[in-house]
């Protein structure tokens, strides 16, 4: 296979260190395509992956090292506005660390792709050059979701091939809509249907030698809502106007014994309450029993990554993983701050350190995004009832609020949400 890179293709790239990068909204399977590329790779052949997420919850990483994959993940902020120059250094870091063939970018589900791009151009002379732009389109639900977010629609409109995941099971017709919709937005774009057991191949998506920059009208470069992309006009929180996201914590007894521990029925059970058109994506650790793996046969409690998307779920047993602590960095970064907006209730202190009890540790801990202001009660209550001690941040696109508890929440959702109602 003569796949294009830096060992096999240095006089096209100048031996340069090519760079692809996938976009695509939370939830479509950029991650998904990105690992079953290792499958396609002709032995030899080195990547390393870029990642971008929101939050802290350092989910992907753990998959791509699982599958023996060289990542760096960048988290709290998007590559495009709030942790630009960071990528910079990612990228340095990686080739200095690991020299690879090629380096591959996922960003965040809002991030912008033009503002990424002309990054990854501007580092030429740090030896790297930018091969093309993949957009990732999930067809089972892209009409539901590129209606809330312009950020979908941007990416799908700047990209050199649009990737289209999840089309198994979506009717002649509705697909027909989706691919008319897409070519709305990217007429002259390549259109490929991924298959959920075929990888993509190397072949097709590497080597592009992207032409964006050479575009004219709405998307060229010296359009002015091209460089208002790039300009933001200062604003740093975009993300924030296409979804809300809820950072949940949950502590319980240190006494890992299976009986004291949450079942993998139990949490797969409350999964299964929510529903797509509220929760788009869900990822993040928790302990769990009852998981068979070749460790520990199901017999006790084991950290298991767990990622949900539109309905969908994979848990993952990590039996070398021994805790769902975060680093005292990431702690520190995500630690809920004073607001004017606090939820206040019995079993909480609201603008006050989380000190949980010394015999306690953390059990639970992912990040959510969608719409979740409406169904924010359900999500705390059925994350925390089954723990003596929590707390939750919350970024809505109108306002901030914490929440935290050091007892047992109510065993009812009824009594629960009397209880919260009655303290505002």
């Amino acid at each position: 296979m003569d796949l294009p890179g830096r060992t096999l293709n240095t006089v096209s790239k100048g031996g340069k260190v090519p760079v692809t990068v996938f976009t695509g909204f939370v939830g479509v399977g950029k991650t998904t395509i990105i690992l079953s590329l290792m499958d396609s790779m002709p032995k030899g052949y080195k990547f390393c992956l870029l990642k971008n997420e929101f939050g802290d919850v350092k989910v992907d990483s753990q998959i791509a090292k699982l599958n023996n994959i060289d990542v760096q993940e960048m988290t709290n902020g998007c590559l495009c506005c709030v942790l630009v120059g960071q990528m910079k250094e990612g990228l340095l870091e990686l080739r200095e660390k690991y020299n690879p063939d090629r380096i591959i970018i996922e960003t965040s589900g809002s991030a912008f792709p033009g503002p990424i791009a002309w990054q990854i151009r501007e580092l030429a002379d740090e030896g790297f050059v930018l091969d093309s732009i993949l957009n990732v389109v999930d067809c089972k639900n892209f009409e539901g979701y590129a209606d809330n977010s312009y950020t979908a629609k941007l990416q799908a409109q700047y990209t050199d091939l649009v990737l289209l995941t999840k089309h198994e099971g979506v009717s002649e017709r509705d697909m027909d809509r989706v691919i008319d919709r897409v070519n709305d937005l990217n007429t002259d774009a390549p259109k490929v249907l991924v298959n959920v057991d075929q990888p993509v191949s190397p072949e097709l998506i590497f080597g592009l030698d992207t032409k964006l920059f050479q575009l004219q009208g709405a998307m060229g470069p010296n359009n002015k809502a091209f460089q208002d992309e790039i300009n933001q006009h200062g604003n740093k929180t975009h993300h924030k106007n296409e979804l809300d996201t809820m950072e949940i914590k949950c502590y319980g007894s240190t006494d890992r014994s299976p009986d004291k521990v949450l079942s993998l029925a139990a949490f797969e059970k409350f999964l299964g309450t929510m529903s797509k058109e509220d929760v788009y994506r869900l990822k993040g650790f928790v302990r769990l029993s009852g998981v068979k793996d070749s460790s520990n046969n199901g017999s006790t409690s084991t950290i298991c990554v767990v990622n949900h998307a539109f309905g969908k779920w994979t848990i993952i047993p990590v039996p070398e993983k021994d805790s769902v602590e975060p680093t005292a960095e990431e702690a520190q970064s995500t630690s809920p701050k004073c607001d004017l907006d606090h939820d206040h209730h019995d079993h909480t202190h609201a603008c006050k350190k989380f000190n949980r009890p010394a015999d306690q540790e953390l059990q639970m801990h992912f990040i959510l995004m969608g719409e979740l202001w409406v169904i924010q009660n359900k999500l705390v209550h059925g994350c925390g009832a089954t723990y003596d001690s929590g707390e939750i941040v919350c970024e809505f696109k109108t306002s901030r609020s914490t929440f935290a508890w050091d007892k047992p929440l109510p065993s009812s959702y009824t009594d629960f949400v009397a209880e919260r109602s009655a303290s505002k």
